[in-house]
């Protein structure tokens, strides 16, 4: 049995390295080109335009909307449809924050489900429970690139009179039955942070076949204006720039083999670990008729036979100069802002008299959740891994696993 780092023996690499994504020079010239043309900013060149209209294809709608990053995405496709005070949004409780922080930031309030443990994702039957006479929609995420179950969510859906916004940050180019995520629902929301499987550094994407919804989501991120200094809501400014479209365009034309590059390291990590599975961990499994894209990497830990909690699974690993993370180390409603019922101020919007309802997020609420972020480990799928970066990231969390079973 090989000695951990942490436990003064000796680590699997003298180094940690870090992953950055690298570019062509065809994405360098089109960054290029657009400074020294000089007109960065949206509405000035023509990258923006090129970028929407080349991602609406690619994910099979009718209309893209670029933003600067995948929140505004997701508050301006809430916002879009029209939710606001009063509403409820029924979300999954395992995600990052934006995820339900876009229902705050329209004044409704989110409604949690619980998760599939084999996905990770909301569980459609933990939704029907969740409608009352204020649910207005439904914000589904497709967590680490693996599509949540969208039949059975836009059955729910059609029977309760709801919208269903994709949360595809993490998705893009992952397909549910042969369509892309982004195009099932009303209305989709995708980021290009620098993690993510193709970036423009920060950026985002609204997607839709919903004529209204475009109009009303343009609306919304251009200061509430169709006509320069005539402005016929309150709205934000949200527009992408277009040195973010330039590069959004490149790394767009290269989607597939980003995505390749990914799956080939997922399927090194299952190589690697399946001997543990069941065991000391739990492999994802993704479902037959979905293409995963393989955001990041997900295992659970059988933390009842190890003699450490994961947080120290994690130190571990990464004493041996490899990366382990996690996502998520407590579900949405366990951060403060949820505990305190408190975002804008007097306990608003949770207070707001056209609410009228109590709401409380108590431990329990969200149990398959809060198991998974008790014992969730993040293995990286970054651009610039190699096969050989992935081997011993897996190594190095099968050394630790062995060491500290029971």
């Amino acid at each position: 049995m090989e000695v951990p780092a942490i436990e003064g023996g000796k680590p699997l690499r003298e180094h940690f390295k870090e992953y950055y994504p690298s570019f062509t020079e065809y994405e360098k010239q089109l960054v290029l080109s657009v400074l020294e043309s000089g007109r960065l900013a949206s509405g000035l060149g023509k990258y923006v335009r090129e970028f929407e209209e080349s991602f609406a294809r690619f994910i099979g709608v009718k209309h893209a909307l670029a933003l600067i990053n995948g929140t505004a995405a997701l508050h301006t496709a809430v916002a879009s449809l029209g939710i606001g005070s009063g509403d409820e949004v029924i979300t999954t409780p395992f995600s990052f924050v934006a995820t339900a922080t876009s229902i705050l930031h329209n004044n409704a309030i989110p409604v949690f489900g619980d998760i599939e443990l084999d996905t990770l994702n909301l569980d459609p039957e933990t939704i029907p429970d969740k409608i009352t006479n204020r649910t207005k929609a439904i914000l589904v995420v497709h967590l680490a690139g693996h599509p949540a179950e969208m039949d059975e969510i836009m059955k729910i859906a059609r029977e309760h009179d709801l919208a269903v916004i994709e949360d595809c940050a993490q998705a893009i180019g992952s397909e549910y039955k042969g369509r892309k995520v982004g195009s099932i629902g009303n209305i989709g929301g995708f980021s290009f942070y620098q993690s993510k499987n193709m970036t423009t550094g920060e950026g985002g994407m609204i997607t839709t076949s919903d004529e209204l919804l475009y109009r009303r989501a343009k609306l919304f991120i251009e200061h509430g204006s169709e006509e320069r200094y005539y402005h016929t809501i309150l709205g934000w400014n949200y527009r992408m720039t277009e040195l973010q479209a330039a590069l959004g365009l490149g790394q767009l034309k290269r989607i597939d083999e980003l995505n390749h590059a990914r799956e080939e390291i997922a399927k090194i990590y299952t190589d690697e670990l399946e001997s543990l599975d069941g065991y000391l961990l739990l492999l994802p499994k993704p479902k037959p008729h979905v293409k995963h894209t393989w955001h990041i990497y997900q295992v659970l830990l059988k933390l009842e036979n190890l003699r450490v909690n994961r947080d120290r699974i994690v130190e571990a690993v990464r004493k041996e100069n490899l990366l382990a993370l996690v996502a998520y180390p407590r579900t949405i409603y366990e951060n403060p802002l949820f505990q305190n019922l408190n975002a804008y101020g007097n306990g608003c919007p949770w207070s707001c008299p056209f609410y009228g309802a109590k709401i409380t997020y108590k431990a329990g609420l969200s149990p398959k959740a809060e198991f998974a972020a008790r014992s969730v480990v993040t293995l990286p799928t970054l651009a610039g891994m190699t096969a050989e970066d992935a081997i011993d990231t897996a190594k190095a969390l099968k050394k630790v696993l062995i060491y500290y079973k029971k």
